[in-house]
């Protein structure tokens, strides 16, 4: 069972209802990830620099009342391709919040097309920093139609932009 959150006039699921306490929720529209390109993928493996650049807001903490916003930013050079937008990876990164705290989280993100839409899942917990112990889920949604041209060997992939959602619960 999932529970439906309604922030902001924004609706998305949330921490399972099973008596989850929300710790945090950052949602859309607002909430956006850029991730680019350089060069723009294709099929062929080569080494690419990988620029991931997340927004996190509007943003509620209902124990950090001050807390509304957060950014996280990685720049990472890789031998990559665009069959691995879809890879399953354990990955780590750190959320830097208004309030000048951070939340460090160690997820497992996987990644699937459907309906049109790249849905790429993070379910982690938080390991260090503001909501430490407590569990955390990042969905980014983006349209999928130049991800499958690049899969299709008829584009390439300079960027992917994202919708963002992320909970923190306990």
């Amino acid at each position: 069972m999932i529970a439906t959150l309604a922030l902001g006039g924004s609706l998305f699921a949330a921490a399972p209802a099973d008596a989850a306490v929300i710790d945090l929720a950052c949602f859309s529209p607002n909430s956006t990830n850029v991730t680019t390109f350089n060069p723009p993928l294709t099929l062929v493996n080569q080494p690419t620099v990988v620029q991931r650049t997340t927004k996190y807001e509007p943003c509620r903490a209902e124990r950090v009342p001050q807390l509304n916003s957060g950014y996280e930013t990685k720049t990472i050079t890789m031998n990559d391709d665009c069959t691995m937008v879809l890879l399953t990876l354990n990955v780590n990164f750190t959320i830097t919040w208004n309030t000048g705290q951070t939340s460090t989280i160690s997820a497992v993100r996987s990644a699937t097309i459907s309906g049109g839409q790249l849905i790429v899942t993070f379910n982690g917990t938080v390991t260090a920093g503001l909501f430490a112990g407590s569990q955390a889920k990042q969905v980014f949604t983006a349209p999928a139609a130049n991800l499958v041209a690049c899969l299709n060997g008829t584009a390439k992939l300079p960027s992917i932009v994202s919708r963002v959602q992320l909970t923190i619960f306990h």
